[in-house]
């Protein structure tokens, strides 16, 4: 990773801190809950959470673009594009479960090269740089070497899935694997960095919802693409496949795509 990078980094890690303090101002009390447009809710908390981090980038790097869950993008056509969930798993959020996370990521020409999963009811974070190994809290963090889809723990919104092709896919894939289970919200995606799981399996997700996980995964040893294998970058559709691994990962896809 090159210096410029670096700087970059070190901001993001300012970026997951101030996030974390806001979002957890307002955790396990009492929040007035909105349905945006496709019904998902939004509370004071995601809001704040996002703004607190809008207002250090623009203050920081004004040239910069960000875009947000919550509010209108910026400098859309920029080189370098924050992109942000403030609160990814806001279900979890307002019930009062751990599993929510802030997602920060940054993109280069359309391409990650910083990301973070930050998880402060936890305490625990997930940081990702391109051609820099993962951290978890600080430390190296490896993916599992779990290669054969029989051996593999599972993770997948699946039962959520409107698109054939992957529903009937996970379908599939739930008989096959060691072990599964439904949800988990951003920090499944940490669990694979930390080579506790070996698969997740969503559908139909934005933007904010999947950048900040690449480096993140990649980073760590593990594969992250669409459904059809294709890398994941500000173009992509939604579909999100990660794996422990490339071996795993090529079995993966394989199984994904076969005809019934």
């Amino acid at each position: 990773m090159n210096n410029s990078y670096q700087e970059y980094l070190d901001f993001a890690n300012k970026l997951a801190d101030a996030a974390s303090a806001t979002s957890m101002q307002y955790f396990r009390t009492s929040l007035d809950i909105d349905n945006k447009s496709d019904q998902s809710p939004v509370t004071i908390a995601d809001k704040n959470t996002e703004l607190k981090i809008r207002s250090m980038i623009e203050k920081e790097y004004p040239d910069h673009g960000i875009l947000g869950e919550e509010f209108d993008s910026i400098n859309s056509n920029a080189e370098f594009i924050w992109v942000i969930d403030p609160i990814d798993g806001t279900r979890s959020y307002i019930a009062g479960h751990k599993d929510f996370g802030n997602l920060i990521s940054l993109t280069h020409n359309k391409k990650p090269i910083i990301g973070i999963i930050n998880c402060p009811a936890h305490k625990e974070r997930w940081v990702g740089a391109i051609n820099q190994s993962s951290t978890y809290n600080r430390q190296t963090t490896k993916s599992s070497k779990v290669i054969n889809i029989e051996d593999a723990y599972l993770f997948t919104s699946g039962i959520y899935f409107d698109e054939p092709l992957l529903r009937n896919a996970v379908k599939k894939i739930t008989k096959k694997v060691k072990y599964y289970r439904y949800g988990g919200d951003c920090y499944m995606y940490g669990m694979v960095a930390s080579g506790l799981i070996d698969i997740v399996i969503e559908d139909t997700l934005k933007i904010h919802d999947y950048m900040a996980l690449v480096n993140v995964i990649e980073g760590a040893g593990g594969k992250i693409t669409d459904k059809f294998g294709k890398e994941i970058n500000t173009d992509s559709q939604g579909s999100v496949v990660v794996s422990a691994n490339e071996e795993l990962h090529s079995k993966l896809i394989q199984l994904i795509n076969e005809e019934n």
